[in-house]
């Protein structure tokens, strides 16, 4: 007796879903734009895009060649390695840690910061992961 509810139940449902598929298919029929001019400013669109990004790579390759940039660009390198071979070190000094929850608060040069450690190795600064990279 049940059973025959819920095959109906499924039946109904499944009948209910064919006609959804039909009204979306109708529903994209309609809105589907078939003017000159759409097409026209969809063109245009394209090639000022492509126009655009071929000004940004003309941009970058004159960057590439400019000294100044390059040294920013190896300092910036430098500071990522840097910042990695800290959080390294720190996640060591983590990993000596007893197997249980640290919550600890310290003064920054923003303000305070609130520093929670997980058995699981996990840092969380200010609430938010601190990942290893």
């Amino acid at each position: 007796m049940i059973d025959d509810q819920i095959r109906q139940a499924l039946g109904e449902i499944k009948k209910l879903r064919e006609e959804l598929r039909d009204i979306k298919k109708d529903m994209k029929a309609e809105e589907k734009i078939d003017s000159p001019e759409y097409h026209d400013l969809e063109k245009a669109f394209k090639d000022l895009r492509q126009q655009v990004k071929d000004f940004k790579e003309q941009w970058m390759n004159e960057l590439k060649s400019d000294e100044s940039y390059n040294k920013l660009r190896e300092i910036r390198l430098t500071k990522e390695e840097d910042i990695a071979e800290a959080m390294n070190k720190l996640f060591v000094l983590i990993a000596k840690l007893p197997q249980k929850p640290v919550d600890m608060n310290m003064d920054g040069d923003n303000g305070p910061i609130r520093v929670q450690i997980m058995p699981e190795m996990r840092l969380y600064l200010n609430g938010r992961e601190e990942k290893i990279k």
